[in-house]
């Protein structure tokens, strides 16, 4: 065996079949974990390669054939001890690989949870095959039945698929029975072809509730037909309060998994981001483990992807991509994750696109290919972004160059609480400020700024939010698409991936006379572009053209969060 890292343990690895294919190559998996398997073939015509796990009954898990790829992977989950792979050809092709990894659990959350805003979904089975299936081995989703062909399909690789169920008997306090029925009518436990459940959420604390959730959660693990089912319960740090400790060390005792909530968001700098990642995991898990010794073992660890409507992404000066790779990065160094079970991201309807792709490619970087280094690097991606400055108008104008329509009608103001409505999370007073204008029908008003730094040929995204001012301080709900242009000179636009969306504040976001009905309407605007050069001009204006007037005269917009950072289009 060779540890390559936190998250990943070689257990095979052949590169030299001198004396043919067929054979039996044996591995020990060192606990019950996922396997990862992958090999490389030259197949011509009807040649064949089969490799089957020595199972009862055998499972055939990768077959060359000339249609297919070089190469092949597959995952399983198997128990802890010795494993054989056999191997057999048709004809005389060629392996020239194999190799054979103990991997995390790695959970995709959930399906089919389209994003907030529209415009960057669906996110359906064709998008999952596309950019997630490949690198994860589980999916939270549903038994509906129109999902069933993709369930089948999905678990005919050996792979899970698991039900999100509400908490509902911890925040009721129902009895132990009453729970327990509870969970059993759940489709993940009911439905044959599910692996379980994954309960939200828990919390610590000396809460008689407990008592009846533990007894019903250790029936479940006793009941004879659940024999194989799972449940994780979604958490925080459960140490420090004798009752949620013992519901955690019934879960482990169990054979289940806890599901660590860890929503981090963005840290001024790279400095500050390394002391926070030490006190929110690696110190927090130190008191886990003395808690619970080798609860690593037992722990998925539930990162935030979270870039929409409830966002970690809360600074417009960071690059939230690379936050995410320090994220998983530490994970996978630090001692303090030493055999960790797990890994998923919560949850796919608060985040865009590029962030649901790059984060299974940070699955795969780190939890597949079992790397060290950061995957940030590679792409030439920089934690502190440098290409606007001033994006929150913190600093009021530095930085800007205005063009008012009339005396007063650009001015920087601020907001307690508007950065909340935009979905920043937790609260943060940062995005309180913006910019401030009222439409003239005379001139439009315009303000811009160069974006530094680019790499000529490389792909951008710019997001910016915008609102209503009057709506906001009348408190009124008005839904609507604001008239506004975003012009950036010295680049090419693509004009499919950008648009401009009508956007409602999260539903616990909630603040003055806006609520979960009472919705305060904002304006989410994304440019994704190609630099021409180093640098372009951006310039925003309250028109719609530079010649065209549209929109209510004397309308009050506020614009603020204008991150430009490089888009990942892999």
């Amino acid at each position: 065996m060779r540890v390559l890292n936190n998250l990943v343990t070689e257990l095979l690895s052949v590169v030299d079949f001198q004396d043919g294919t067929d054979g039996v190559l044996e591995f020990i998996n060192p606990r019950d974990r996922w396997i990862f398997i992958s090999s490389t073939a030259a197949v011509e015509g009807a040649e064949q390669i089969h490799i089957a796990l020595d199972l009862r009954p055998p499972d055939e898990v990768i077959v060359h054939r000339a249609s297919a790829p070089d190469t092949l992977e597959a995952m399983r989950y198997l128990p802890a001890g010795e494993h054989r792979l056999r191997i057999w050809s048709r004809g005389k092709p060629s392996l020239t690989s194999l190799v054979v990894r103990a991997i995390p659990e790695l959970v995709f959350c959930k399906f089919q949870y389209d994003p907030h805003i529209p415009e960057y979904g669906p996110y359906d089975w064709s998008f999952l095959e596309k950019h997630v299936l490949s690198n994860t081995n589980t999916i939270v989703g549903s038994g509906d039945e129109k999902h069933r062909p993709y369930l089948v399909a999905w678990k005919k690789q050996g792979k899970r698929w698991i039900e999100e169920v509400y908490a509902t008997p911890y925040f009721q306090g129902w009895d132990a029975n009453e729970a327990y029925q509870y969970w059993l009518k759940s489709v993940g436990l009911s439905n044959p072809l599910l692996d379980g459940i994954i309960v939200d959420e828990f919390f610590a604390g000396d809460d008689e509730r407990y008592l009846s959730i533990t007894e019903s959660i250790l029936r479940i693990c006793q009941d004879e037909r659940l024999k194989g089912k799972i449940l994780y319960p979604y958490c925080g740090s459960m140490y420090g309060a004798k009752l949620s400790e013992e519901f955690v060390q019934s879960v482990i005792d169990s054979g289940y998994r806890v599901a660590w909530e860890r929503y981090l968001r963005e840290q001024p700098d790279e400095e500050t981001a390394n002391e926070f990642l030490r006190a929110k995991l690696s110190q927090e898990m130190e008191s886990w483990e003395d808690r619970f010794p080798g609860c690593a073992e037992h722990m998925i660890v539930c990162l935030g992807y979270m870039t929409i409507t409830e966002s970690l992404n809360i600074d417009p000066r960071v690059d939230y991509k690379v936050w995410m790779d320090m994220q998983f990065h530490h994970l996978a160094n630090d001692p303090a994750f030493a055999n960790l079970y797990g890994l998923m991201e919560y949850t796919c309807g608060y985040a865009d696109e590029e962030t649901v792709r790059w984060a299974t490619r940070l699955y795969r970087h780190y939890a597949l290919e079992g790397q060290r280094e950061l995957l940030s690097k590679q792409y030439g991606f920089k934690y502190q972004l440098d290409h606007i400055r001033n994006p929150d108008f913190g600093e009021g104008l530095s930085e800007w160059t205005i063009d008012p329509a009339e005396e007063g009608s650009i001015d920087v103001r601020s907001m307690e609480g508007y950065s909340w409505l935009q979905g920043r999370y937790p609260r943060t007073s940062m995005g309180d400020t913006f910019l401030w204008t009222k439409r003239s029908d005379q001139k439009r008003n315009t303000f811009g700024q160069e974006i530094r730094n680019m790499c000529p040929g490389s792909i951008y995204s710019l997001k910016m939010i915008t609102a209503d001012y009057g709506d906001l301080t009348a408190g009124r709900s008005v839904r609507q698409k604001h008239r506004i242009s975003v012009r950036i000179d010295g680049a090419e636009l693509d004009q499919e991936k950008s648009f401009q969306s009508v956007v409602a504040n999260n539903y616990a976001h909630k603040l003055g006379a806006f609520t979960d009905t009472h919705k305060a309407w904002l304006n989410y605007h994304w440019k994704v572009f190609r630099a021409n050069g180093p640098v372009a001009k951006l310039t925003i204006s309250d028109w719609s053209g530079e010649q065209e007037f549209a929109g209510p005269v004397g309308q009050e917009l506020i614009y603020n969060l204008i991150e430009v950072q490089p888009y990942w289009d892999g």
